[in-house]
C-alpha cells in the first residue's frame, strides 16, 4: 500500500524516510524482505534454527550496514564492503555465543557454522535480496548438519 497509495506513501516517507535507502522509496524495503525471509524460515525449520538464522541476519546485517556505509574499505562486490562483511561475521559469531546460552539452544559448533554461513551468504552477489534469502539458506545449512 505504501508504494501505490499517495497518502500512505507520503506519511510513510515522513515518518520512516530517513531510514530508507534511495531505491527503497519506490520498491520494497529491506525490512519487508527480512520479514518475508524470516516468515518463510519459520515455516520451514524448527524453532531453534529459525531463532538462530534470523538473529544472525538481523544483527549481522544491521552492523554490516552501519560499518560498511560509514567506514571506507575495499569493495568485495557492487554493494558490499570488506569491513561491512567482517562486521556481519563478528556480530553473527557474538550472537552465536549469546544464543548458545539460551535454554534448548543448538550446539555451539552448529551455531558457529550457521553464523559463518550467514556471513558468507550475505557477502555473495546472489540474485535475490539477501535479507530474504540469507535466513532461508542459513536455515538449510544448519538443518542439513543437524
Amino acid at each position: 500500500m505504501r508504494l501505490h497509495i499517495n497518502g500512505i506513501k507520503e506519511g510513510f516517507i515522513i515518518f520512516f524516510g530517513s531510514f530508507l535507502r534511495r531505491q527503497e522509496l519506490t520498491r520494497l524495503s529491506g525490512a519487508t524482505y527480512l520479514l518475508l525471509g524470516c516468515l518463510v524460515t519459520s515455516l520451514l525449520f524448527k524453532r531453534s534454527v529459525v531463532i538462530a538464522a534470523c538473529t544472525f541476519v538481523i544483527v549481522g546485517d544491521t552492523f554490516a550496514a552501519l560499518i560498511g556505509q560509514n567506514i571506507k574499505s575495499p569493495k568485495i562486490s557492487a554493494n558490499k564492503t570488506l569491513l561491512g562483511s567482517l562486521s556481519f561475521l563478528i556480530t553473527a559469531l557474538l550472537s552465536a555465543i549469546g544464543l548458545s546460552l539460551l535454554p534448548d539452544a543448538l550446539p555451539i559448533f552448529l551455531l558457529i557454522i550457521g553464523a559463518v554461513s550467514a556471513a558468507v551468504l550475505e557477502a555473495l552477489p546472489l540474485p535475490w535480496n539477501d535479507n530474504f534469502s540469507v535466513p532461508i539458506l542459513t536455515g538449510i545449512v544448519m538443518s542439513v548438519i543437524i
